[in-house]
């Protein structure tokens, strides 16, 4: 029967394709980063705790190793707890150097995430030491940089200048964290920050824990809380406010994106219901033809069930094929969100057509089946017979077919229309974030970060020196502007901050602070960066280590810390934070000598925070990121220059990629212009099948109504009179349609608020807009059927059968 009608058959299976298609492309990523459970033994133990700071309403901040240590000791709902930080090192090679990424862990990150060791062992307690220097490397590492060496277990590596013994494999395929960049090796925390180890003060560690059997998240968080209350009363100047809070970790992993993913499938799932929407007209209108064929099936004694049962015989065939063509169309989509996919989405590399990709795919199928063909399947068997037969190759359908037709195209439209108001609200979401200033110009300037390893450069003096040394060579070239160099730099995915106290202002109560963000910057930073100094001065050669100590605050710092904005002048002492200063001797007031615009630091949908600068002449840093602004952006052009310039000083220094610095906000922009894409090309797909929709519509029923319309004509109708019906009458199902996809978008959009910015779910101008699109193209649809009506023969259309 499908063969009988090829053309019937290939419009329904590439419909039905489209719509699986999308929906197994999409549940793929869901399957991979909300359904897969964690790569690790019994993953629903596995728990992240974070610190909450009330007073600052922050809800997950890092926590002090003194403070991890108390909490991992008085635990009673752990059997194991470990504090870790990314971290990077330098793989000093003889033939090249490469900068490869890592993970600084207690040695309780084992037992916690449960993976034992392929080859060797693992660091222990005995090892969490200052002077620890083992290495476990991941088995990606121990097969790309060390070929896959079955001796190294023992051997010395250069990680950063420093000799490491390398101490096990992990098995292939682990990785932690599991989101953001792959971890190459782990290595034992307490080297990483020494000075910082045995601080109270110094926040910077992560979290994560394993949980006793039978213990529930609830009663662990409930000890931490405990805890930290303990430890706030005991450790009052560091720990007022702070309090614990524990989550799982799979949802600590994926609750950035849960959100769009589920819009997103929600999405799909819209298109495919359009889609089967499409495909039940298709049948309707096949049902025409076949009205006799059933009605003499059922007079030889068919009954209706088995009727039915082949009607939907043939319509999960159509699925089937479509289920197959749709998985075809989801392999090639993966390949798509691989590749232009944000790549913070956690576990994206994950996505595959797997067996629950399958069996998902085999769902589909049978829904869309029960969806689009048993409705059309009960219609076309209803009870007729004798009416069927004597209408007799006619073919004509009752009015219940009409109704349930326009049904048919009304939620069509709705659903249409609802997709588009998503996407609209995205789009300007996304438009909205693209025109805000980030408080610099990120135009011609390009970026790369230089770091000294400390086991060859230890003294301040050191990073002094390279930093002054390199960077007026670098200004010195044909076509650089500016150059200067930031520690923590915008968009670096590195934040610090530090308290401070203000001279002549009264001190504040332990953990009422101020806080800023801290940034430790070269004289030429601003004009580099394009940052405007709005008041007073920017830092020059004369602010030297041996000079009174200054700071250059931001605007916002100015406004909120000093009574009208004026700050120039007045003195600022640094609680924590400052380099320059050891833990015996009070860091000296520095006077505040310039104000700057605010800028965005980790994303542009985050507001400007207070933040001061201090000059790198004064507190060096021996890892900063140089920006360098040119008269054209070419970082090929100064990628030569940069390295001849810094090898003049250590040539087994690592040189980075320069990189432009509009290519780092760009990657904060990525989750919303991947959901704006995503959600778009949905919408242009459901538009066009609802036009195909309305249209199939129209033209079956100007086909239904030539005899008619040959009747009004001959009875001295004209052909404006004909267009005007048939335009009226599928405007007004249209415009039911339109009327339930806005109140059904007011109702359903709100849920996309976290994913909106500057946009309210409700903006009258994206639904008056979408109104307008979706209007324009069912207007479309509808005229040429229309048109169709007008240019019936009266004398054809009475003789029309």
């Amino acid at each position: 029967m499908l063969a009988k009608a090829p053309g019937f058959t290939a419009i329904a299976i590439l419909t039905l394709a489209l719509g699986i298609g999308a929906n197994s492309a999409i549940f793929s990523v869901v399957d991979a980063v909300l359904l897969r459970p964690l790569p690790f033994p019994k993953p629903s133990q596995l728990v992240a705790v974070w610190s909450r700071v009330a007073n600052r309403n922050l809800e997950k901040e890092t926590e002090s190793i003194p403070d991890y240590v108390d909490l991992r000791d008085q635990s009673q709902t752990l059997s194991a707890f470990a504090a870790f930080a990314r971290t990077g090192a330098v793989l000093n090679r003889t033939e090249e150097s490469r900068q490869i990424h890592g993970v600084a862990a207690t040695s309780d990150i084992f037992p916690v995430l449960g993976v034992p060791p392929a080859r060797g062992r693992v660091y222990t307690r005995e090892d969490d030491s200052i002077d620890a220097r083992v290495v476990v490397l991941t088995d990606y590492a121990w097969k790309t940089y060390f070929n896959s060496d079955p001796e190294i277990v023992g051997k010395q590596v250069s990680l950063s200048w420093r000799s490491y013994t390398v101490l096990g494999i992990m098995p292939p395929g682990f990785q932690f964290p599991v989101e953001g960049e792959r971890a190459e090796y782990l290595i034992p925390m307490h080297p990483l920050l020494p000075e910082a180890v045995n601080n109270r003060d110094s926040h910077w560690a992560l979290m994560v824990g394993r949980l006793k059997p039978g213990v529930t998240i609830r009663q662990c968080d409930a000890e931490m809380k405990t805890i930290a209350s303990r430890l706030e009363k005991q450790y009052p100047k560091s720990n007022t406010g702070r309090s614990g809070r524990v989550c799982s970790m799979h949802d600590d992993i994926v609750g950035d994106v849960r959100p769009a993913l589920i819009t997103i499938l929600a999405a799909v799932a819209f298109v495919l219901l359009i889609a089967c929407a499409n495909v039940a007209n298709l049948l309707l209108a096949r049902a025409t033809a076949r009205q006799r064929e059933i009605a003499i099936r059922t007079a030889l004694g068919a009954n209706r069930i088995r009727l039915v049962l082949q009607l939907l015989g043939e319509g999960f065939l159509l699925s089937i094929f479509g289920a197959v063509s749709g998985l075809l169309i989801a392999w090639w989509g993966i390949d798509l969100l691989r590749v232009f996919g944000p790549q913070d989405v956690p576990r994206l590399g994950e996505v595959a057509i797997n067996a629950p990709v399958f069996a998902f795919t085999f769902v589909a199928a049978i829904f869309s089946t029960l969806l689009f063909a048993l409705i059309p399947a009960l219609q076309v068997t209803r009870p007729n017979v004798n009416e069927s037969l004597q209408e007799g190759s006619r073919g004509a359908v009752g009015p219940e077919s009409h109704h349930l037709r326009r049904l048919l195209v009304i939620a069509q439209v709705a659903l249409s229309l609802l997709l588009l108001a998503g996407a609209g609200l995205l789009i300007k979401s996304f438009a909205n974030l693209r025109a805000i200033k980030p408080g610099f110009d990120p135009q011609h300037a390009l970026v790369g970060e230089l770091i000294l390893p400390k086991a060859k450069y230890p003294e301040p003096e050191n990073h002094r020196q390279f930093f002054e040394q390199i960077l007026p060579k670098l200004a010195a070239l044909p076509g650089v502007e500016a150059v200067g160099a930031a520690f923590p730099m915008p968009f670096s995915n590195n934040d610090w901050g530090s308290t401070f106290s203000i001279i002549g202002q009264p001190p504040r109560p332990p953990g009422q602070e101020l806080l800023a963000s801290h940034l430790i910057v070269t004289p030429d930073y601003f004009r580099a960066m394009g940052t405007p100094v709005l008041r007073g001065r920017g830092f020059n050669s004369r602010d030297t280590k041996d000079s009174p100590p200054v700071i250059i605050v931001n605007d916002l710092l100015a406004q909120r810390f000093f009574p009208g904005g004026n700050a120039i002048g007045q003195q600022i002492v640094l609680i924590h934070g400052d380099n320059s200063q050891t833990s015996n001797q009070p860091s000296p007031p520095k006077e505040i000598v310039g104000i700057v615009g605010g800028s965005r630091h980790e994303s542009l949908a985050i507001q400007p925070l207070p933040e001061f600068y201090i000059p790198a002449s004064q507190d060096p840093s021996r890892r900063m990121d140089v920006v360098i602004r040119t008269a054209a952006i070419d970082p090929a052009g100064l990628q030569s220059p940069l390295r001849n310039i810094v090898h003049e000083f250590d040539k087994t220094l690592f040189i980075p990629t320069l990189e432009p610095l509009e290519k780092r906000i760009g990657i904060t922009l990525a989750q919303p212009r991947f959901n704006m894409m995503l959600l778009g090309a949905f919408a242009g797909v459901a538009i066009i099948l609802a036009a195909i929709g309305i249209y199939g519509v129209i033209a079956y029923t100007v086909v239904q109504r030539t005899r008619e319309i040959g009747i009004r004509m001959a009875l001295g109708a004209q052909k404006i009179d004909m267009l005007t019906m048939v335009m009226r009458q599928s405007l007004t199902v249209i415009g039911i349609g339109l009327l339930a996809g806005i109140l059904g978008a007011l109702a359903i959009t709100r849920l996309m608020s976290s994913l909106l910015y500057g946009v309210s779910s409700h903006d009258v101008s994206i639904y008056a807009i979408v109104t307008i699109i979706l209007s324009a193209a069912a207007l479309i649809a509808t005229y040429f059927p229309a048109r169709r009506a007008m240019a019936v023969d009266p004398m054809v259309a009475l003789r029309y059968e």
